[in-house]
């Protein structure tokens, strides 16, 4: 799933379809009221809620939002109160209004930033505050625990921080007015002076929605805006003679896929090129078939091609469940799903549900290398984008060693990731819609880490500053300096 700023605001939204709600007719108890049904949805629906964080401890981070809900009834208040359990897949929709709501209510931070490693660097050619200017402060909150709260409510699996990093770097004006201050008129900004590095304070106001729609449109980062507009793109570097595929989703019918892909492996191999590279970064995840498929063209052998799925349930609540359309599951839609479920798990000895070969039916677990395989030098670039069955490509490339990764730590993680079937309800009350995933796909008997793929190389900051000041994508031009050079 593809996060847009204008589209899905923030929080992984998932898009909604028109609502009739008077957000400001909704009360203290109406809010309280579907944080009790969410919390028993997920309960029941999710394969293991409390994997990543205690019962205890969730209510425990809840409990201030809580108090401020009870005192300050709001939308935002209570978005601030839904769920978050380190699961990257665990996804919330608003209703139109309450977008409505934002763009003639809120104001915004007046400027796109890119994030990397807790520190924010302004993303916009700009005379007030230049290109890469450093902020260490933003209404007297250091840029540290700017990240870190935000981290509570936006983040991969296992809270992955390269996750939040990426989604503020997409869309900090509109996380900030949610989750930090909704409407201020003014923000006071402390800085680093780009040449002397002398600490500096700056006040500015506040823009509204339409200045920020536009302005947004001025960011640099990211350099590879076209490549990202692509769901498979090749970029071929002749000179160099390294051409890089850049796959931002495996969510893709398996004939486009590999019509694709072998079109990229044929030329490079035709025209003799001894180095390519494969670009996750902003590739969610799919299907983990088309994963195996793109990395069959990367190995000269078979390879296991194995993953699976268990729920703790394949029993449906449905009450305020929708179909795949939006409206009302019925009960023939409900019946038929928990058929399939049944058909397709078996229960275990400590009452979990396993995939059996059914679930498993025309996945080619003894992958063959394609016959347009690729056997020159393979660099993989990842990052907090990179999720679900594109982690999967990338533990396949790391466990055969078949080349170096460059970039951040993936935002899913290394093992396993809460998805592959999903069940959509909506709200009573406040009509939210919850997009929750009812299996745990893993790919790896210990599903017990607690962190993504962690690459060979990760670009030192200042490298990475170096190159953006250069209006250089840093990830390719770190490969080049570093391998090619």
């Amino acid at each position: 799933m593809k996060n847009s700023l204008f589209l899905l605001l923030f929080l992984c939204f998932i898009p909604c379809v028109s609502q009739t709600l008077k957000i400001d007719e909704l009360t203290s108890d109406d809010y309280l009221s579907d944080l009790s049904v969410l919390n028993q949805l997920i309960k029941k629906q999710h394969p293991n809620p409390y994997k990543i964080i205690s019962e205890k401890e969730q209510l425990k981070e809840k409990k201030q939002a809580l108090t401020l809900l009870k005192k300050t009834p709001s939308y935002p208040n209570f978005l601030k109160c839904i769920n978050r359990i380190g699961d990257g897949h665990l996804a919330y929709g608003p209703p139109d209004e309450f977008t409505y709501d934002m763009i003639e209510n809120s104001s915004f931070f007046p400027f796109p930033v890119f994030v990397k490693d807790h520190r924010i660097f302004t993303n916009i050619k700009s005379k007030i505050l230049p290109y890469g200017t450093e902020i260490t402060r933003i209404q007297n909150i250091t840029t540290q625990e700017l990240v870190d709260r935000m981290n509570k409510h936006i983040h991969g699996d296992n809270y992955s921080v390269t996750k939040t990093a990426s989604e503020l770097t997409s869309s900090f004006p509109l996380y900030f007015s949610n989750l930090i201050e909704r409407n201020p008129k003014t923000f006071k900004i402390e800085y680093l002076d780009i040449k002397t590095k002398d600490v500096k304070t700056i006040t500015l106001s506040s823009i509204d929605y339409y200045e920020l729609y536009r302005i947004d449109k001025l960011s640099i980062l990211p350099i590879n805006k076209l490549e990202k507009e692509s769901t498979i793109h090749p970029h071929y570097y002749k000179e160099k003679k390294i051409g890089v595929l850049t796959v931002n989703s495996f969510d893709l019918t398996e004939t486009y896929a590999y019509e694709e892909f072998s079109k990229f492996f044929k030329r490079v191999n035709k025209e003799k090129y001894n180095n390519i590279a494969i670009d996750l970064r902003n590739n969610e995840g799919g299907n983990p078939n088309i994963a195996a498929l793109l990395f069959s063209f990367i190995t000269d052998s078979s390879f296991k091609n194995v993953f699976n799925y268990r729920a703790s349930s394949i029993k449906i609540e449905k009450e305020n469940l929708l179909n795949d359309y939006g409206n009302p599951a019925g009960e023939d839609e409900v019946r038929g799903f928990e058929n399939f479920l049944y058909q397709r798990f078996n229960e275990t000895k400590d009452s979990l549900y396993i995939g059996n070969d059914r679930l498993k039916e025309g996945v080619l677990e003894n992958f063959p290398a394609d016959k347009d395989n690729f056997k020159g030098n393979v660099y993989l670039i990842v990052g907090g984008q990179t999720f679900s069955a594109a982690v999967y490509f990338a533990k396949l490339f790391k466990d055969h060693n078949r080349g170096k990764t460059i970039g951040e730590e993936t935002g899913g993680n290394e093992n396993s990731t809460f998805a592959g079937y999903f069940l959509t309800y909506k709200l009573p009350k406040t009509k939210l819609q919850v997009r929750i995933p009812i299996t745990e796909l893993f790919f790896d008997k210990n599903t017990t880490s607690k962190h993504g793929i962690i690459p060979d190389n990760k670009i030192p900051i200042q490298k990475y500053l170096e190159y953006s000041l250069l209006e250089k994508d840093p990830e390719i031009q770190f490969l080049f300096d570093t391998y090619l050079h």
